[in-house]
């Protein structure tokens, strides 16, 4: 992913500015701040808000970076985590952290009223670099930690006080905190894309392959992580729609089975970028890979 343009990182740090935040924080007390274990959230929720609590629906995905999750009682929840990284998938924590700004001023600008009558700035700075929230109210708060938002909002259904949506907040903010934490790091892909994972091909990366045979229009290969992914997706760009992504499994937490269907026969040359997103603080690393298509009937 490329780096943020400078012209919309200086758009975001005015709409910031309106409500009182500063430029982005670099001292290491702050620094060290990275948030885990949302992927897990309706396995550990009545254990933090109680026995009543419960995920009503969510998502997981990489397309909008991150997770979400609507409550019982009402409350929502949504995790988004920027990973850019250069062209070899290794993490750019300058571009992510900027990015993640520039995702704040989006959601702060994404009302018709007056921007500093809506926002103003929070009061959960320990859980972050800075913190926003509602004036009215107090039913929403959002937490930025490094390259992560954390958006937590009373749903509009939800009959909680302030107070006690406050209380809420917290709780879920300080099981998910991890202070003094070492820096945050992408997943490193062991080996991938292989048409299969046996054999002797321990550290293989290779950047283009071929596809020679094609069964029943759909052919597939594999990538394995060196440590426990949440979610994988891929995209497909320059087939014409010839070669799409039609399933993508995760086995044994590292490895990842990727089937793509052809629509038409002939010779297709089309580049696959690949994301695998961390099991823990969803930290995704991305490949992209030339795949060459020879599909023809018998």
């Amino acid at each position: 992913m490329s780096p943020l343009n400078p012209i919309f990182a200086n758009s975001s740090s005015e709409v910031l500015a309106l409500i009182g935040l500063p430029e982005a924080c670099t001292t290491p007390a702050i620094s060290s701040i990275t948030y885990a274990n949302w992927a897990h959230l309706p396995d550990w929720i009545k254990e933090v808000l109680g026995d009543d609590w419960q995920v009503r629906s969510g998502y997981l995905g990489l397309g909008r970076k991150g997770s979400g999750a609507n409550t019982s009682p009402g409350i929502d929840v949504e995790v988004y985590v920027q990973s850019n990284t250069d062209a070899d998938g290794v993490l750019d924590m300058a571009t992510s952290k900027q990015a993640t700004r520039h995702r704040l001023a989006g959601i702060i600008t994404g009302t018709s009223r007056v921007i500093t009558e809506v926002w103003t700035r929070g009061k959960l700075d320990e859980f972050g670099e800075c913190s926003v929230q509602h004036i009215e109210g107090g039913g929403r708060f959002i937490v930025v930690a490094g390259q992560t938002i954390v958006d937590i909002r009373d749903s509009r259904t939800s009959e909680l006080a302030a107070e006690v949506f406050e209380v809420y907040a917290y709780k879920l903010l300080e099981h998910t905190v991890r202070r003094n934490s070492p820096p945050l790091t992408a997943p490193i892909i062991k080996r991938g894309p292989l048409l299969s994972l046996t054999g002797t091909h321990d550290h293989s990366r290779p950047r283009k392959i071929q596809i020679c045979s094609v069964v029943a229009a759909r052919f597939s290969f594999w990538f394995e992580l060196e440590t426990p992914i949440a979610v994988a997706d891929a995209s497909v760009e320059g087939s014409d729609d010839a070669v799409s992504l039609e399933e993508c499994v995760i086995e044994e937490g590292v490895k990842v089975k990727f089937t793509f269907a052809v629509a038409r026969q002939g010779h297709h040359l089309v580049e696959v970028h690949a994301e695998f997103a961390d099991l823990e603080t969803l930290v995704s690393t991305s490949q992209m890979v030339e795949v060459e298509v020879f599909y023809t009937r018998d």
